[in-house]
C-alpha cells in the first residue's frame, strides 16, 4: 500500500520529529498500523464530517490526531499533531450545478468552434530528457489565443517560466507521486527551450542552448510537438538556455 503525504502534513511531521521526538514516534507507529492493519484502525477512527467530509482521524498521545484517507491502494495523510480541524481540502465541499439550456448550447457552440484547432502552431516551454529521448514539461499554447497586445518588444510566448513549472512539478512528484521521476535536480541543469512566436516577421523561433547541437534530431520533436510550420520556423542559440545557465 502506498503511503502518501499533503506538503502540510510532511511539514508538520517534520517538525514534530525535530522539537519531540518521542511524538514523531508515536504519530509514526500509528501510521505504520494504518498501513498493515486498515481496517482495524479504521474501526477506530473518527469519521470526519462537513469539510472534512470523506476523510477520518485516528488519535494519539494526548490530544493529538493523524487526519487522513485510506482506500484499496493508498493511505493519505492530510493534518498530523494537534486536533485542529480547520485544514482546508476541497474534499466533499462543492456543490454542483446545472447549465441552463441558453448557457449549455453556448458552452457546445465553444466547443465547435474548437474544432481542428489542435494543430494550430503553438508557443510555449519544454525540457528534452536525454535518457528518454523525449521531450517533458511541455507546456504550450496556440498562437491564436494570443494578440499584438501580448506581445513584448515583437514576439509572443506562454507567460509560464522554467523555474515555476519545474517547482510545481517537482513537489507534485514528491509528495504525490512515488518519489520517481524526471524531476530531479536543479530546472536549469536539463536541457531546455522556449518557443516564440515573432509578429512582425511571421514566424517562430526555437530558442535553446548549445546542448541541441548535441542532439539535432530533437528539432524535428519540438517542430512536432507544438505544430510548427518548419518553413517559418528557426532555431535561435541565447546563452540563458545552455545546461546550467538560469536568471540568477
Amino acid at each position: 500500500m502506498k503511503l502518501l503525504f499533503t506538503p502540510e502534513a510532511l511539514a508538520s511531521y517534520n517538525d514534530i520529529k525535530a522539537k519531540k521526538p518521542r511524538e514523531a514516534e508515536q504519530a509514526l507507529d500509528v501510521i505504520k498500523s494504518i498501513l498493515k492493519h486498515p481496517e482495524e484502525i479504521i474501526e477506530k477512527s473518527e469519521s470526519l464530517t462537513g469539510a472534512l467530509s470523506g476523510l477520518l482521524s485516528c488519535s494519539y498521545g494526548v490530544f493529538r490526531e493523524i487526519i487522513y484517507s485510506c482506500s484499496e491502494s493508498e493511505v493519505k495523510i492530510y493534518a498530523i499533531g494537534k486536533k485542529l480541524r480547520d485544514i482546508k481540502t476541497s474534499v466533499g465541499n462543492y456543490e454542483q450545478t446545472q447549465y441552463t439550456e441558453d448557457e449549455y448550447r453556448s458552452v457546445l457552440a465553444q466547443m465547435e468552434a474548437n474544432r481542428g484547432k489542435g494543430e494550430t502552431p503553438k508557443v510555449g516551454i519544454f525540457w528534452y530528457s536525454e535518457g528518454r529521448d523525449e521531450l517533458f514539461g511541455v507546456v504550450s499554447h496556440p498562437v491564436d489565443d494570443y494578440s499584438r497586445a501580448n506581445a513584448s518588444d515583437g514576439r509572443i510566448t506562454c507567460s509560464e517560466l522554467h523555474e515555476d513549472v519545474w517547482k510545481k512539478e517537482f513537489y507534485r512528484q514528491r509528495y504525490k507521486g512515488d518519489g520517481t521521476g524526471l524531476y530531479v535536480g536543479q530546472y536549469q541543469d536539463k536541457p531546455r527551450g522556449r518557443v516564440f512566436y515573432n509578429i512582425n516577421e511571421d514566424t517562430f523561433e526555437v530558442a535553446c542552448g548549445k546542448w541541441l547541437q548535441d542532439y539535432p534530431h530533437v528539432y524535428d520533436m519540438i517542430l512536432q510537438e507544438f505544430d510548427l510550420p518548419p518553413e517559418r520556423t528557426k532555431a535561435k542559440y541565447a546563452i540563458h538556455w545552455d545546461i546550467g545557465q538560469s536568471w540568477r
